[in-house]
């Protein structure tokens, strides 16, 4: 990605260690690029454009020289006596653009998957096989989980990159998950799970693991095996708009499957666009094929990488923009919701009937973005949901019934409940809610366990009902500014 920063580096130059090995004083190389590669101007171009959350990929070497004994880093473990506070300074600058973070633990010691972006460049994987590089891998997940814990703009923790499919990786993902649980109190602080290319596999070891807010992270390239390497460009868009889509579309609020693209990219091979009439083209339909669908079905998604020299559209997000991508990312349009848009969301009513007894929530701004659970509870009951409404047409002879079902109550309660945190997220930081199954176990005021019987069901079906409509009439007012 940064060949110049590998023009000293110790023979094969292809990983970390290699640079450290080095000559010209490695420290400094890698103080310079650190302080220079990305910058402040980086982090607020990104919110200029309307993206909200990056992916920072670290080693373990990046924890500073303590952590670097014992492992192949230790004689140039010196290297890395700042490298933290880098890490912080990443962070921090983001926090300032209004970013948030997903600290990525791209490599650990022993190395997950032998690969040179896991810092080594002997191509061994000895993670799950060396019971002493385990234990100095959860020291680091520790540390990890403790300083980031209570970062107002961590989006959360992942705890191996592109590990390989080993037998091993679903006990040593639930020793790291332990670990992160017992070094940070939050109990939601999101702990990430790459699914070692077995997207089947690990859908189910994630789900199973509710309510804890587990995430799993697929990641999706079209150019690494000899099927991608032949097949046409206008196959590969097609195959991300049937089985991809249909693969991603199938979470299921009933049990939270945390998933997202943690990695994606507008690559595809030479022999993929030898044929097509217009290259270039079937490269930006390919490409926002991608991004339509992880957007759409995906909490989330991050294109690999932000920046690199000889910036391309395949793989470089700055020349992709404009190019083989949208020029802005903002969730309700081109550009951000303008004041007189927030004002009129700010004054959204659900299409609901009125109980007489209930007032309705004040519609302030600032009121709904600090919505409390007890504020919740306190205005419980207040309105028919729409689905009442229509077993009750108005006319003028109607009347609004005084009693409802428990059924109808907890309907009522979930369109309401859902149109408001629509309202929510997009007077605070034109956002959606993402993990919506994840709020629906862990984020509902009261106690209703949305997974059991009647009344968790209807409840979490109106709650999703409520939250799409907000968001519609949401893209409306966006749209018609």
């Amino acid at each position: 990605m940064v060949p110049s920063v590998f023009e000293c580096a110790a023979e094969p130059k292809i990983a970390e260690i290699d640079i450290a090995n080095g000559g010209c004083n490695p420290q400094a190389i890698l103080e310079e690029h650190w302080d220079t590669f990305i910058t402040q101007q980086d982090f607020n171009y990104l919110a200029s454009i309307g993206i909200n959350t990056v992916r920072l990929p670290i080693g373990y070497w990046s924890l500073g020289p303590n952590f670097l004994q014992g492992t192949p880093f230790a004689n140039v473990s010196s290297v890395y006596e700042n490298a933290w506070a880098h890490v912080v300074r990443a962070i921090n600058m983001a926090d300032i653009s209004g970013i948030a973070v997903l600290v990525d633990l791209h490599g650990v010691p022993g190395s997950q998957n032998g690969q040179p972006h896991s810092g080594i460049s002997d191509g061994k994987t000895n993670l799950f096989t060396n019971s002493t590089y385990q234990e100095k891998a959860l020291q680091v997940v520790q540390y990890l989980a403790s300083e980031l814990c209570f970062v107002s703009n961590v989006a959360g923790l992942e705890i191996l990159n592109e590990p390989e499919d080993d037998l091993e990786l679903a006990t040593f993902y639930t020793l790291a998950t332990n670990v992160v649980r017992s070094a940070c109190s939050l109990p939601d602080f999101p702990v990430y799970l790459h699914d070692a290319f077995d997207l089947d596999r690990f859908k189910t070891y994630v789900s199973a693991k509710a309510p804890d807010f587990s995430v799993q992270d697929h990641h999706s390239y079209y150019v690494y095996t000899p099927q991608d390497d032949v097949e046409p460009a206008d196959n590969h868009t097609t195959d991300v708009q049937t089985t991809v889509t249909a693969q991603l579309a199938s979470t299921d609020y009933d049990s939270p499957h945390n998933l997202i693209v943690g990695e994606w990219s507008c690559a595809l091979t030479p022999d993929s666009l030898k044929n097509e009439s217009d290259p270039q083209q079937a490269r930006r339909n390919f490409c926002m094929a991608q991004y339509a669908a992880y957007t759409r079905d995906t909490p989330g998604n991050s294109f690999w990488s932000y920046k690199k020299e000889d910036c391309d559209s395949d793989w470089c997000f700055l020349n992709a923009v404009n190019n083989s991508l949208p020029s802005s990312f903002f969730m309700y349009g081109p550009g951000p919701l303008s004041s007189e848009n927030l004002h009129s969301i700010q004054l959204l009513e659900p299409e609901v009937l009125l109980l007489p007894t209930h007032k309705l929530i004040p519609r302030d701004a600032n009121h709904l973005s600090s919505f409390s659970s007890e504020a919740s509870s306190k205005y419980r009951h207040r309105s028919l949901a729409i689905a009442l409404r229509r077993q009750n047409p108005r006319d003028g002879n109607s009347t609004t019934p005084s009693t409802l079902s428990p059924e109808m109550k907890n309907y009522q309660d979930g369109y309401q409940e859902g149109y408001l945190t629509a309202q929510r997220f997009a007077l605070y930081g034109d956002s959606k809610l993402g993990f919506v199954g994840q709020y629906l176990w862990t984020g509902i005021a009261g106690t209703r366990n949305p997974s059991q019987g009647p009344d968790g069901s209807s409840y979490r079906q109106a709650f999703i009902q409520g939250l799409r409509d907000a968001e519609t009439r949401i893209s409306g007012i966006a749209g018609s500014s």
